[in-house]
């Protein structure tokens, strides 16, 4: 009988594109989905850092494993995404049943982790930010009955808000080749997807570190000419990256919805200093 896994994750879409990414993965090695907890064999908690009240339930979710864990010896219990980064191993001594730590750069590893626990029965914890992303999983019929879904183009942020954690919990930025992002959003097409939402902590600065090409506008005018590709939206964006290009693509392409969403955050130049968004 295949064994079961089941995600609960808490935060933003970058949060839920990553659990669809470990999903494949898992389904891609035999394992199953499950609707329920108690029913699960792997039990992993995607986290976020960034909404206070995302956090708590999180964590609330993790005390709730502690009876399952006794009930099933065998269960693997994780804790995944911005909390288990920006916590660490201090959430192996708060959480003594939990098995696996791992941060959001390491989710593609994933596989290899839960097998090394179920053949040594060892907890681990893999936290380094230093990876890339180097490709996307792949499950046939995953996406079977979507009409829109998820396109991760970038990763982390180079901008250390004064008030943000996520440059601390989700790394430096970091940018997917404009070719593969392209035969992805192909692919994603030919499975049924009319629309696709660009995703990253700051989209507009996407090749913007790698000084490659093309920069964001360029990537959203190759993206346009996919045939089936409907509708485009993207987010999150900064307002300093915000080109004048970028503006007057909202004019010309003909999948670009007309729609933004840009975090100004204050209109007091003295409040944007103190934030280091000035």
């Amino acid at each position: 009988m295949p064994q079961l896994f089941h995600i609960k994750t808490f935060g933003c879409q970058m949060n839920k594109h990553d659990s669809d990414s470990i999903s494949q993965i898992l389904m891609n090695e035999g394992y199953q989905q499950s609707k329920s907890i108690d029913d699960a064999d792997i039990v992993l908690v995607n986290t976020c850092a960034v909404r206070e009240k995302a956090e708590e339930k999180a964590l609330s979710v993790l005390g709730r494993l502690a009876p399952l864990k006794q009930k099933k010896r065998n269960l693997i219990a994780g804790v995944i995404g911005c909390v288990a980064q920006e916590q660490g191993t201090d959430l192996l001594k708060r959480f003594p049943h939990l098995d696996l730590i791992l941060g959001p750069r390491n989710i593609h590893h994933i596989d290899k982790f839960i097998a090394q626990i179920k053949k040594k029965r060892e907890r681990i914890s893999s936290l380094d930010l230093s990876g890339q992303i180097t490709s996307f999983p792949k499950y046939n019929g995953y996406l079977k009955g979507r009409v829109t879904c998820f396109l991760k183009i970038m990763e982390g942020c180079d901008n250390f808000c004064s008030y943000c954690i996520v440059p601390f919990v989700r790394g430096r930025e970091t940018s997917l080749s404009a070719q593969k992002l392209i035969d992805e959003a192909n692919r994603l097409v030919r499975q049924g997807i009319k629309e696709i939402t660009l995703i990253g902590q700051n989209v507009n600065s996407y090749n913007v570190r790698n000084g490659s090409v093309p920069t964001f506008p360029g990537l959203l005018k190759e993206l346009d000419s996919i045939s089936g590709l409907k509708r485009i939206r993207f987010t999150t964006s900064h307002p300093k990256d915000l080109s004048d290009e970028l503006i007057g693509l909202f004019g010309e392409l003909t999948t670009l919805c007309p729609h933004i969403h840009l975090p100004v955050q204050s209109g007091s130049d003295a409040i944007l200093g103190f934030m280091n968004r000035g």
